[in-house]
Parts: structure tokens; sequence; C-alpha cells
């Protein structure tokens, strides 16, 4: 596991998290002082849910193209209230939009922090704890989660489920018997509650999860590959091994090569592998019967929200993760770009040479002209999107389109390295070596044996070679008691030594300690990342328009499986001497967390500024404050 250090420091992230999400109810009350009517998609959310506490379960607007599972919700927590407190007796547009808060500071910080714990098996009261509660907080206030947790948005909710949805297939995979079943039930109400707050989740909850189990089911019965090659894979997918390397030893190829091991050991045990995803077939089958009987994916608006093949999605996420989660990518890159002579001692993370590489000139050639055709053939934009200046995607769109009709395919360049760059941010850690075995040889050197006749230099033997060889003679006899020090000359002396291990036992016992030391590394394998970026592809590519809100779940499975930052290369081999050092050390550890979170809050700033006080108005609607949102 990486060394994350915990001082004063560190600890801080985990002790400001109260308070800085305080920042999500003063957001939420500065928005109801400016903008107290219902906004935009409001204008449909915010009746149908109060048309549901007025039971009137068979009311439905027909714009709304969403599930009702964000008005079920706030119907329970305003009951439960009421039930309580005896009120809120009226679901006013105040009274909805503080249940989004209450999910995003309250329930969202609680399940991601059991799910940062299972993922990187960590608990609170060990050395990481600080740094995954740090990411925790970082994740709920990424600026589009955090923008409409102001907001009455079924963004939040459905995140939220996802998440839960998450924890207990874990608790489903680790568990046996009982513990098993109820986890399962559980797994499938969460999943299934999943696609009540929005339909693209079926990717996550089937798909990603699906996914990740029959990785998990594979791994559990498998060993390691050891060969390289195509054939060997498929030999050894054949006969129970998986090829499935590091992200930080891994190649183009090596996805490749990963995708056909799984593959090939997913066909060899294919009863256990279906199996294992049984439960998210369920919730496979009632997304493909609600499909049926709704005669379509959305519920309203079907004419604007028809499914397509938009590849172009695929390009544009990669932007989204730079521009947001730059401080987490910035320092890790520069130790692979730039000679390690170049790097000033406290950012040099000491990355092997097999990390410090850039793409090869196949994977260029070869991911390039995809990216291009995409461009040319497959840019889609949808009429909301030209037309609504209050997104700030239109004004992406105007750089993209609107400058010169070159600038979109020199965009490709853009895609291409932050792409490498965020995809490579599973690799960004070291693996360190586990401890090397003393073998001890198979005929070891015959210790010299006392001479019987003189007892005295064997006791000066046993207690290190003193130099006197005064003794007391109580002592000395209890020593000749001893058995050790007159062993039987007709027995074979017993000894606390190992028996000898030969280079074969020692081979075998070294090559389960650096596995073992790889199992218990926080960094991802490329399974993962294809499981990930299918997911992702799936729930993306489907949609025409491009809105900020569609990338968060994908950002924040992303944000959450990223590895720790290493300790600095000058202090990994010695610790710190002095405590100077230790805190240039903890500062260099932990500052790519603190600055993300000071960039979150800045982008917050501005967007929620330029949302509050800088409205404008459209001529055709005049009298009517327009306000700039993601």
């Amino acid at each position: 596991m990486v060394t994350v250090l915990e001082s004063n420091l560190s600890r801080a992230a985990r002790y400001a998290i109260p308070f800085a999400l305080v920042f999500i109810p003063l957001w939420r009350t500065k928005v109801q002082a400016e903008v107290p009517e219902p906004y935009l998609d409001e204008v449909f959310h915010v009746p149908q849910a109060q048309a549901y506490w007025a039971h009137q379960w068979t009311h439905w607007d027909p714009k709304i193209t969403t599930p009702p599972g964000l008005y079920l919700w706030s119907y329970l927590l305003c009951a439960a209230l009421l039930t309580l407190r005896g009120s809120p007796t009226k679901l006013t547009t105040e009274a909805l939009r503080t249940t989004n808060v209450a999910t995003t500071a309250m329930f969202l910080p609680w399940r991601l922090q059991t799910l940062s714990d299972a993922v990187h098996n960590v608990r609170n009261n060990r050395t990481m704890g600080a740094w995954v509660s740090h990411s925790v907080l970082n994740i709920c206030l990424f600026p589009p989660l955090f923008f409409f947790s102001g907001l009455y948005y079924t963004d939040i909710l459905a995140l939220l489920v996802v998440i839960e949805a998450y924890n207990w297939d874990l608790k489903r995979s680790a568990g046996t018997g009982f513990t098993a079943f109820f986890s399962t039930l559980g797994f499938l109400v969460f999943g299934l509650a999943a696609l009540a707050c929005r339909q693209t989740n079926i990717f996550w909850v089937s798909v990603f999860l699906g996914g990740l189990q029959v990785v998990r089911k594979i791994r559990g019965s498998s060993e390691a590959c050891k060969s390289s090659g195509i054939s060997d894979i498929v030999k050894g997918g054949l006969q129970n091994e998986i090829y499935d390397p590091l992200i930080t030893e891994a190649s183009l190829e090596d996805y490749f090569k990963t995708a056909i091991s799984l593959a090939t050991a997913g066909l060899r045990n294919l009863l256990a592998t279906v199996a294992s995803v049984m439960p998210h077939m369920i919730i496979l089958g009632a997304f493909g019967a609600f499909v049926f009987w709704n005669d379509g994916v959305v519920l309203g608006h079907k004419e604007f929200h028809t499914a397509g093949i938009h590849l172009a999605q695929m390009l544009y996420i990669w932007p989204y993760f730079a521009f947001f989660s730059w401080p987490l990518l910035i320092i890790p890159v520069a130790n692979i770009i730039l000679p390690a002579t170049f790097l000033p001692k406290y950012l040099n993370y000491g990355f092997p040479e097999k990390q410090r590489r850039l793409p090869k000139l196949l994977a260029v050639l070869l991911v390039l002209p995809i990216m291009l055709a995409i461009v040319h053939f497959n840019t889609i934009v949808h009429p909301f999107t030209l037309a609504d200046n209050r997104h700030y995607v239109f004004y992406v769109f105007r750089l993209l389109l609107g400058i010169h009709p070159a600038v979109k395919y020199a965009a490709v360049l853009i895609y291409f390295l932050c792409g490498w760059a965020v995809i490579s941010a599973f690799g960004f850690t070291i693996v360190q070596a586990p401890p090397r075995l003393l073998r001890i040889p198979q005929t070891p050197a015959p210790a010299p044996t006392p001479a019987p006749a003189a007892p005295a230099p064997a006791a000066e033997q046993a207690q290190g070679n003193r130099k006197t060889r005064r003794a007391n003679e109580k002592s000395a006899a209890k020593k000749d008691q001893q058995p050790k020090s007159k062993p039987k000359s007709n027995s074979k002396p017993k000894s606390n030594q190992p028996e000898p291990m030969s280079p074969e036992a020692y081979a075998r016992v070294q090559e389960g300690l650096i596995k073992r030391r790889k199992e218990q590394h926080g960094a991802p394998r490329v399974s993962f990342v294809l499981v990930w970026l299918a997911a992702t592809t799936l729930s993306l590519v489907t949609a025409p328009l491009v809105e900020p809100r569609y990338f968060i779940i994908p950002w924040v499975m992303w944000r959450l499986h990223l590895p720790a930052m290493p300790s600095l290369a000058v202090f990994r081999k010695q610790r710190p001497q002095t405590e100077q050092e230790r805190e240039i050390n903890d500062l260099a550890t932990n500052a790519p967390n603190f600055v993300e979170t000071c960039w979150f809050m800045v982008i917050n700033a501005v967007t929620g500024y330029l949302f509050l006080y800088k409205g404008f108005e459209w001529p055709q609607e005049p009298g009517k404050i327009q306000r700039f949102m993601w």
C-alpha cells in the first residue's frame, strides 16, 4: 500500500470536512435569496414533487424525461420531518431544494466515505484515512455537483444511489451465507432505485458494477499469466491464468491483451461468471421491460431526446477531466515528461523508467486518426446547444465551431493529451518492492563445539564474549542446568534455526510476497480501466446533448479510484530525519489534494457569482432574468 503521511497538515482535511460542507447549505441560502422561484428545469421538477405531496400519484408532466425517483425521495424526507417536527406542511421550492442540500451535505459524504474505505482497503484510524476523507470532501465540492446541490435537480440523487448500490455490491462479494443473500437484496433494491432516478444509471449498476464483479470472480480463481504473448495469453485463459497488469506497467497493447484474457478466462468459467452477475442481469432485464413498456428510454419530450450514436462525447470528456483535476495531474505528468535532472528535489516522485514514458508512436498513429474521423463524421450539435446561451457549453461550441473550421480538428491533439494524462493518473503511484527474504543455505557451516572440560568459555560465548571471566557461582550453576549448554553426545542437538530453504521454495515465497504486495496496493489494474471506459462510453454516446452534468458520475468513479500520491523519492528510502524534512514530505504528498480543494472553491465562487449577480435578459422575454449555469 502507498505510504501516506498523517501529520497535522494531512489531518486538517478530515477535521475540516464538517466546516467545508457548510458551504453547501450556504450556497442554497444564497440561491433562495436571489432566485426564489423555480428556475429552468426546476419549473418541471417542483410542480411534479408538489403533486406527489398532494397524493396525486397519477399526475405526470409530459415534459419530464426522467423517472420519479427524486420526487419520491423528497416525499420520504419531508414526510419524516413532518412526523418529527410538524413541518413542512407544504412543499415549497425552498423545502425541495433543502432536500437536495441534505443529500449532498449529509448522505453523499457518508456513503462516499464508506465506499472509499472499501475501495482503498483502509479505515479512518489508519494513515490513509485522512487522505481518503480529503478525497471525499473534494468530490462533494466538485463544481457541477456543488452547483446543482443548491437547485432541485436529479443529478445528486442519481449519483447517491449508484454509490450506495456499489457499497452493497462490494458487501455481496465479500460476504457468505445469509450475509451475501442480504447484501444481494440490498444491491437489487438500490440498483432498481438508481434506475428510478435516471435511465443512464443502468450502465453503472449493470455494466460497471457487473464488469467489476466479473473481474473479481475471475481473478479470485485464477493465477497470474507470466507471458505477454497473445497465443500464450489465450492458452493461459483456458488454463485459469489471467493477464491483467497494473496501470503502472501497462502500455496500449496491454489493454487489448487484458480484454482477450478476460474474455477467454470468462468463457472457461462461464457458469460461475454468469452466476456472479445474476443480480446485475435482473436489473438489466427490469430496465429492458421498462423500455418495452415505455416504447423508449425517456419518459417525455421524446422528440428531442432520441437515442443515437454520439462518439464525440468520448472526446469532450478528457478536457473536462483535465480542466477540473489538473492539480492531481500536473506534477506527476512533469515527473514523466521531464528528465530527472530537471525536477526539483521536492517535486521528484522517483517514478521508475517504465513509468516515465510518453505514448508510443504506434498508439499515436492508431488513436489520432480515429479521433479525427469521429470529429469529421460524428460531431453532433443539438438544437438546444447553440440556442441557449445560459450554459457554458454554448460558448465552448462557439469556440470550436465559430472561429475557423480547422479549430475542431486541431482540438484533437488536446483530446489525446488530456486522455493520456487522465488514464495515466491511475498509475501515478509507486509499487514498493516487498522485503527480500534472507535464504538460509542448504549446507550451513558447522558451529564450533565447546570443549567439555572447559565450561567457562562456553558460558562466556553464550553471554556475548564478555571480557571478564569472573562469574557468580550461583548463576554459573543455573547456566549449567540449561539443556543447550551440554547436549548429549548420542542425540541430535536441538536448534531453533529453521530448516534450510531450497532455491525453488525461496523463489515461490518471494513471488508470493510480490503478488500480495501488488494485490494490497491501491492502484487499479487494466481491467478496471476497461470496465470504467465501457460504462462511461455507453452512458455518454447515447446522449445527443452535451451537458457537464452527464460527466459527473464518470468523473466521480475516476476520482474515487485514483491511488494516493507517493512520498518524495528523497525520503522514500530513508525516512525524514528532522521535523522540517517531515513537513516538506507531508506537504509535497498532500499538496495536490489541497490545491484541488482551493481550485474547486474558486470555480464554485466564480460560477456562483455569475449565476446570482450577472443575470441578463433575452429580447424575446423582456423583464425575465436569465442566468449563467453549467
